[in-house]
């Protein structure tokens, strides 16, 4: 609630003990005081990701002797009693990702550096590798343990069941193609590969017909039999499924049964939770944020216990010239990334440094389109003459003018997810201090962005109770005695922006109390039929009747349209709406970032597809709710309504 204090205090005492790039010398008699002078000046994105004395990460691509030397970069531990209760807070590791999603596209990548040019996260929960991913994916996790229980012996067992009583294979000597079958299954061949879906054979039966189809093309059985034509060889695989599923071959049939891997994660299963497993391979383990499985955090310098980011910090500074004014939009002179990719995105040059975007130059070009265009001095004099006018004399000042501004101006915050999970929840540390009434009474938020959002910002602060707060959206330039930049919001990572997350949440639901909660349990259905991703071919009538017929009367079924523009317009009735759902189902897109208000234990399905990062897995985890990735393509409601009843008997 201080943090404004202890800022002023720690830039007070950077002024006063500098570090040395940042002394000039004025004679050669440097041994007094009175000739050393303490040069202020103002740069453009300089040197870390969260600042260089907040954490040990690599460098951007400027160095450390160039930093500004006008702003100060404060760490605010989290108390020993804050961290031991989020570290011990329930949750549950489920299968967060599909095979699909583990191409690398938002894995995190161990060998490369972390700066703001590396490293797109959204893959911080699991391996960081192909292999691992998909050992801890839908239809990865149970391919491995199906892989893992049956030996080549036992699998040709089962196969020779059915040999023995086809037509035309009965007659071949299988016993020579028995060293030569393939021993596992292939990345290709894995069940579910784009999540949880409904199969007319279970997923261990059709484990074995992948299986099957590799052994009698590999080892020239198929050939030996006189079947060369591929017309043949899908006959052969019609037989052979026909046999498992007609149950006429019972030795064959109580074969493959025995290759189901039993069920994980509990050891008194009921018979209910034997079906959904043999159907669905339906997967969840109670567990706390301490077992986190987050290899990118238990490497990354400065996490807490490995499992959490490091606390949150802000950077601090004195009268500061923000926007665009000189050389590049949103133009910023402290650490971080955002400024630095905000000028990536401006030039279209995302493999290395905007040329001289942050290079203090002569060009008239450089001044074009400000109200120096037609002045002669140099940007870097015209510049420093305008912050130094400002701080002198505001009368005199050419922008708008604040006694401080909480700057969280961040590249992508006009797209809702990035705005809500990256950009908005930057001040949740600081609320506290903010809503004091020692703050200062002309303060602004600068959100930086013009985007169709711009008419829900007042909304969304309004929720944390900042309620008619000055918001500067836009980059027109303004001036700031003060300014503050918290904490960097991450691209893509629910889980790095913990802190910042948590304290929104908390706010949020205790802001919106008292929450009328219903006698059913709600099933909250994200459909978009208003967006320019419709998934109403799939959430339609049809698929909200039959989840509502074959779930328990206890459960209800709530539609959340995006074609509902009463909903659409007010944030709060949105956030209400969510802090009522015991489960949430939706398509991989912005109106999943409400998932931040719903209750712990709800349970999160999400349908994936190829390419989807893992951001909504993240934020389910973290949040304490059971997660499913749902197959792109499913249409039914059966395994909807399976992993749901699976995912409410699940209290351990």
């Amino acid at each position: 609630s201080d943090f404004l204090s202890l800022l002023r205090e720690a830039h007070r005492q950077m002024l006063a003990n500098p570090s040395p790039h940042c002394q000039r010398r004025h004679s050669n008699n440097a041994t007094k005081e009175k000739d050393m002078k303490v040069e202020v000046f103002n740069r453009a994105i300089e040197v870390d990701w969260i600042g260089r004395n907040i954490s040990a990460v690599e460098p951007t691509w400027s160095s450390p002797n160039r930093a500004s030397c006008n702003f100060v970069a404060l760490a605010f531990p989290v108390t020993e009693r804050t961290l031991h209760a989020a570290l011990h807070q329930k949750t549950y590791i489920s299968l967060f990702h599909t095979v699909n999603q583990c191409d690398g596209s938002f894995q995190w990548e161990r060998d490369k550096p972390i700066t703001c040019l590396g490293n797109n996260f959204g893959g911080t929960l699991g391996a960081n590798t192909e292999k691992g991913c998909i050992e801890e994916s839908a239809g990865g996790y149970q391919t491995m343990l199906w892989n893992k229980q049956n030996s080549n012996d036992a699998l040709f067992q089962c196969l020779k069941h059915y040999l023995r009583t086809d037509e035309v294979l009965r007659m071949v000597n299988v016993t020579p193609y028995m060293e030569s079958v393939v021993t596992n299954l292939t990345k290709t061949d894995y069940i579910g590969r784009r999540g949880y879906s409904r199969h007319d054979i279970d997923w261990s039966t059709l484990s074995f017909f992948h299986w099957s189809d590799l052994a009698l093309k590999s080892t020239g059985i198929l050939e030996s039999a006189g079947i060369t034509t591929s017309e043949e060889t899908v006959g052969s695989m019609l037989r052979l499924m026909s046999a498992v599923k007609n149950g006429n071959n019972t030795a064959l049939t109580k074969c493959v049964e025995g290759l189901r891997p039993p069920m994980s994660g509990k050891t008194d299963n009921t018979s209910e939770e034997e079906r959904i497993w043999k159907e669905t391979g339906a997967y969840l383990s109670a567990s706390t944020m301490q077992q986190s499985p987050s290899s990118l955090l238990r490497s990354f310098p400065g996490s807490l216990h490995g499992v959490l980011p490091p606390s949150p910090t802000a950077i601090y500074s004195v009268n500061a010239l923000l926007g665009t004014v000189v050389n590049v939009d949103s133009e910023a002179y402290y650490p971080g990334c955002t400024a630095y990719w905000n000028a990536m995105w401006r030039h279209q040059d995302e493999g290395a440094p905007p040329k001289n975007a942050f290079v203090e130059t002569d060009l008239e070009a450089n001044r074009n389109g400000t109200i120096f265009a037609s002045l002669k001095k140099t940007p870097h004099l015209l510049r420093n003459e305008i912050i130094k006018t400002c701080a002198e004399d505001e009368s005199k000042c050419p922008y708008p003018t604040y006694d401080l501004v909480i700057d969280v101006t961040q590249v992508f915050c006009g797209a809702f997810f990035h705005w809500m999970i990256e950009t908005w929840p930057r001040i949740g540390p600081f609320l506290d201090g903010l809503l004091a009434e020692n703050m200062p009474d002309n303060f602004a938020i600068r959100v930086g962005c013009v985007s169709s959002l711009e008419e829900f910002h007042p909304q969304f602060f309004d929720l944390v109770g900042l309620e008619n707060i000055t918001l500067i959206s836009g980059e027109p330039p303004v001036f700031a005695k003060e300014v503050i930049a918290p904490t960097e919001g991450f691209s893509h990572s629910p889980l790095l922006n913990y802190w910042n997350l948590v304290a929104m949440r908390q706010k949020v639901i205790a802001n919106l109390e008292p929450i009328e909660k219903s006698e059913y349990k709600t099933v909250l259905v994200i459909i978009r039929d208003a967006s320019r991703r419709p998934d109403t071919f799939i959430f339609n009538n049809k698929f909200l009747k039959e989840l509502s017929d074959g779930l328990p009367d206890i459960y209800k079924v709530v539609p959340f349209r995006s074609s509902d523009k009463e909903m659409m317009a007010c944030m709060s009735c949105q956030a209400r709406a969510f802090t009522t759902a015991d489960v949430i189902i939706g398509s991989h897109g912005a109106g999943l970032s409400h998932t931040l208000f719903a209750p712990r234990g709800a349970v999160v399905m999400e349908r994936v597809a190829k390419g989807d990062s893992g951001i909504y897995s993240e934020l389910a985890f973290m949040l304490g709710m059971k997660y499913f990735p749902m197959d792109i393509e499913e249409r039914s409601s059966a395994i909807y309504i399976d992993l749901i009843t699976f995912a409410d008997g699940f209290d351990e």
